[in-house]
């Protein structure tokens, strides 16, 4: 393996499509992964599998910059935890690998939800409304609430992993309270948010991709979930499609360049139909789900962060999207589990593409199937 490879972390679909991605274009890969009950180990592109718990990433990762292996490689995070790690570290990895995560002064102002709406404020990018309450008394104190809301983490990692949600539903005081209680249990009072609830569905949830980098988009596309899973506050699209919505790129963009963004990045609006507002949920600042979707029309990112971060070449094929730019993207367990989803797997099909399914890579499937007792408990 004497081309400059990846090394990616976390193996499930995202990982999986990262490693299709630069495998199809040559580029070998390593994967590290917490669990042997990944998909992306089971890809003919992924040279080799190391199983390491999140938590010990950092030390493993010298351990091959020690022993001179994989050098020069560029890292790529699937989760916000290992870009934390990625990035709080950088300077000390930079000697061994090229870390695709930004420096953590600018990384903070994404992880973190309140400082990125604090961002979004001062530059008139609308979200939804929000309290911060300092503590219990000025949350029971406060009259303006607006039911149902939603309590939310400005950190979300820490909290998914204890309540596997993403968000606690209000739908009065009492239950606002309680779950304020519980939440400190788990999470800084700093780090509690009540917000408004955006009516509507998931298919007004839409996502903004970039690779942005010093300023300038090198590569940008934009796609709406019109399902998820959860349906109502979901962690993952099972059903995408792409679309062009101008504001949701100018807006994305302000956002970016107001933080001094650089690298690939994903901006998650909701459309609001009381105000006729698209407004600014989160930006994950990390690789997503939807690389697949993104490389069948035409927008490179990966290999456009690749060519520029290893070899400092501009090279892409489109800023933005351009071909294929309605294909749609399905997830299969969800199709086994809801017919309503096997049938919109008819909708357009010649133009539909699939999380886990590929013809020229057919393990990964294999074992999703073997795998899915295991990923239903999980959800």
């Amino acid at each position: 393996m004497k081309k400059v490879g990846v090394v990616v972390l976390g193996g499930h679909i995202q990982g999986l499509n990262i490693i299709r991605v630069y495998g199809k274009n040559g580029i070998p890969t390593i994967l590290l992964d917490s669990t042997r009950f990944n998909l992306g180990k089971h890809s003919k592109y992924c040279n080799k599998f190391y199983r390491c718990k999140n938590e010990g990433i950092l030390k493993k990762l010298l351990e091959f910059g020690e022993r001179g292996e994989y050098r020069g490689w560029l890292i790529v995070p699937t989760n916000d935890f290992q870009v934390k790690i990625l990035s709080k570290n950088r300077d000390k990895l930079n000697r061994y690998f090229v870390v695709s995560s930004d420096r953590w002064s600018v990384i903070k102002k994404c992880y973190n939800k309140i400082e990125t709406y604090k961002i979004a404020q001062l530059i008139s990018v609308p979200f939804p409304d929000t309290i911060f309450p300092k503590d219990i008394n000025e949350l029971i104190g406060n009259n303006s609430i607006k039911y149902p809301c939603i309590i939310k983490p400005a950190v979300m990692h820490i909290f998914y992993s204890k309540f596997k949600k993403k968000v606690f539903l209000c739908r009065d005081k009492k239950e606002l309270i309680s779950n304020y209680i519980l939440a400190t249990k788990v999470i800084p009072k700093s780090e509690i948010m009540v917000q408004d609830i955006i009516p509507g569905s998931s298919y007004n949830e839409y996502s903004s991709y970039f690779f942005y980098r010093d300023g300038k988009v090198f590569n940008y596309m934009a796609i709406r979930r019109k399902r998820q899973h959860p349906a109502d506050f979901g962690n993952a699209a099972t059903f995408i499609e792409s679309v062009e919505i101008e504001e949701l790129r100018l807006q994305s963009e302000k956002l970016l360049k107001a933080i001094g963004y650089s690298g690939i990045c994903e901006v998650e609006f909701k459309y609001d139909s009381r105000d006729k507002k698209y407004k600014l949920l989160e930006i994950n600042p990390r690789t997503w789900k939807s690389h697949i979707i993104a490389e069948k029309a035409g927008v490179p990112f990966l290999m456009s962060l690749y060519n520029k971060m290893i070899y400092n070449r501009d090279l892409i094929t489109t800023t933005y999207q351009q071909s294929y730019a309605k294909h749609i993207l399905l997830d299969t367990i969800m199709i086994i589990l809801n017919r309503e989803y096997r049938a919109d797997r008819f909708y357009n099909r010649e133009k539909t593409k699939y999380y886990v399914w590929d013809r020229d890579d057919i393990l990964p499937a294999l074992f999703e199937l073997i795998y899915f007792p295991i990923n239903i408990l999980k959800r």
